[in-house]
C-alpha cells in the first residue's frame, strides 16, 4: 500500500469514528418511517417476491439424494418461469470455488467408510483343526476378506466414475439448465468505491461481512451479494427472500444459537432502497416448505442443513478463562478459527485436526520450542506502527491485529531474522 493509500485510509478511519457517534442517526435515517414499517408475513412475502440463492444453498445437494435434487431443481425452475429467482455472480463465483471441494469430500467419506470395514486373521490354534464349527469359522473370516477386496475394488470404481464428472457432476449440470446468464446478477460500481466502503461499514460493524474481516480478501463476499441484493430491490421494487444456511451474527439477530430475524440495520437499509419493501432471510427447507414441495425432501434437506451446522460450528472452553466459547469453524481438517472470548476478552486458536479440534493460546506452541522476539510492525492498510510476538526461526508466522484500524494481518520471519508483513496475497516490505 502506497504512502497516498495508507493516508487515505487513515481519514476513511477519522471520519468513521465521527460517524460512530451519530451511528443509529446514520443506519436508521428517519426514524418515523423505520418505526412505522410494515413487514409482512415472509407465508406472504413468499407470493410474488423475489427470492436470492446463497453459495452454501447451492452446495447442500452434494449431501442428499437424486429425488431431493430434482424437487429443488423443479421448485428453481417454477420461480424462473415466474421471473423471481437470482444468483448473485458473487454466489456463482463462490460455488464454482468450492465445488471441488465437495466432490473431494464425497470420495473422501467414500474411502473412510470402506477402510472402517473391519476384517480379522484366521484363527490359528492347532488343537481345534479337527472341529468342523472352527473350520467353518475360518472359512467364513476368509470370505469377509474376500468381499472386504470386492467392495474396495468396486469402490475404487466408483471414485473413477465421479472423477469422471470433471466439470459436470448431475447437480453442476442441472444448475446451469436453472441458472442461465439472465438470471446472474453483478454488482455495480469501483473496485476502490467498493473497498472504501467495505472498510467504512466493517470499522463501524455495520452489517453484513464485518465478521469476516480478519479474511485475505477482507471478507468481501457478503457485501458483494448484499450490494447484489440491494441492486434488486432498487429495479425491481418488490420484497426480497434470501435463501442462506450463514446465520453469522452480522447477517441475522441470533437466539439460543440460531439467527431468527434479519439484522434491522439490514431490514431498513433494503426498505429505503426499495421503497418500502421488506428483506427476509430462511434456509432452503423453510423455501421447499413454502413452495410445497415433498415432505420427503423437506425433512432430508433440514437434516442435511443440520448437518452442516454442526459440522461447522466448535463448541470450546476459553484456555483463559473456562468460559464455554461457541465458534464458526470449517469441518475439513486444516481449518482454523481465532475467536474472542465474549466472557474475559481474550482471543484464542482454533485448529480443526482429524482427531477433534485442538485449542491453544496464542504463541503457545512457538513459545514451547523456541524464543518470541517483539517485533514492530507497520499495518498495510492505516500504516500503524504494532507489537507483535514472533517466533525466532526461520519461516515461522503470525497475526497480527492492528490496534489502530483493527485489521488482522500475517507477520513472517525471514531468514535473515528479519520480518516481512503481508496482505491480499502480495509481499510488502
Amino acid at each position: 500500500m502506497t504512502t497516498s493509500d495508507a493516508k487515505k485510509y487513515s481519514q476513511i478511519v477519522e471520519a468513521c469514528d465521527i460517524e460512530r457517534v451519530f451511528l443509529a442517526s446514520n443506519v436508521l435515517p428517519s426514524a418515523a418511517d423505520a418505526f412505522s414499517a410494515q413487514v409482512n408475513s415472509v407465508e406472504e412475502a413468499i407470493k410474488t417476491g423475489d427470492i436470492v440463492i446463497d453459495t452454501n444453498v447451492l452446495l447442500i445437494p452434494y449431501g442428499t439424494g437424486s429425488a431431493s435434487l430434482m424437487d429443488i431443481i423443479a421448485i428453481y425452475k417454477r420461480l424462473k418461469t415466474e421471473k423471481r429467482i437470482f444468483l448473485p455472480a458473487q454466489v456463482a463465483r463462490e460455488f464454482i470455488k468450492n465445488r471441488p471441494n465437495k466432490i473431494a469430500e464425497l470420495q473422501q467419506a467414500l474411502l473412510d467408510k470402506v477402510s472402517r470395514i473391519a476384517t480379522i486373521d484366521k484363527f490359528s490354534f492347532p488343537i481345534m483343526e479337527d472341529i468342523d464349527e472352527y473350520k467353518k469359522l475360518n472359512e467364513l473370516i476368509e470370505k469377509v476378506k474376500s468381499i472386504k477386496k470386492e467392495i474396495a475394488k468396486e469402490n475404487s470404481e466408483l471414485i473413477s466414475k465421479i472423477n469422471s464428472w470433471e466439470w459436470s457432476d448431475p447437480v453442476n449440470s442441472l444448475y446451469k439448465d436453472v441458472f442461465t446468464r439472465e438470471l446472474i446478477i453483478e454488482t455495480d460500481g469501483e473496485n476502490n468505491d467498493v473497498l472504501e466502503e467495505l472498510l467504512r461499514r466493517q470499522h463501524l460493524s455495520i452489517p453484513p461481512g464485518y465478521k469476516d474481516s480478519g479474511k485475505d480478501d477482507l471478507g468481501v463476499g457478503d457485501f458483494l451479494i448484499w450490494k447484489t441484493i440491494i441492486k434488486l430491490g432498487m429495479e425491481n421494487k418488490k420484497d426480497i427472500i434470501f435463501v442462506s444456511g450463514d446465520e453469522k451474527a452480522d447477517w441475522q439477530h441470533r437466539a439460543g444459537g440460531n439467527g431468527f430475524l434479519p439484522r434491522f440495520e439490514l431490514l431498513d437499509e433494503y426498505r429505503r432502497a426499495s421503497e418500502g419493501k421488506a428483506f427476509y432471510i430462511i434456509q432452503l427447507s423453510k423455501l421447499l416448505e413454502l413452495l410445497r414441495a415433498k415432505q420427503d425432501s423437506v425433512n432430508e434437506i433440514k437434516q442435511e442443513e443440520s448437518r452442516i451446522q454442526e459440522s461447522n460450528t466448535a463448541e470450546v472452553n476459553c484456555p483463559f478463562c473456562e468460559h464455554k466459547v461457541t465458534s464458526r469453524l470449517g469441518d475439513q481438517p486444516g481449518h482454523s478459527a481465532h475467536p474472542i472470548c465474549p466472557n474475559c476478552g481474550q482471543r484464542f486458536h482454533l485448529h480443526r485436526t482429524r482427531e477433534g479440534v485442538t485449542i491453544h493460546k496464542p504463541f503457545e506452541k512457538a513459545e514451547k520450542a523456541s524464543s518470541l522476539k517483539m517485533e514492530s510492525v507497520t499495518c498495510p492498510v492505516c500504516a500503524n506502527v504494532n507489537n507483535t510476538k514472533l517466533h525466532a526461526d526461520a519461516g515461522s508466522t503470525v497475526d497480527c491485529e492492528c490496534n489502530a484500524c483493527g485489521l488482522s494481518f500475517p507477520v513472517h520471519r525471514l531468514h535473515d531474522g528479519g520480518v516481512r508483513v503481508s496482505m491480499y496475497g502480495q509481499n510488502l516490505k
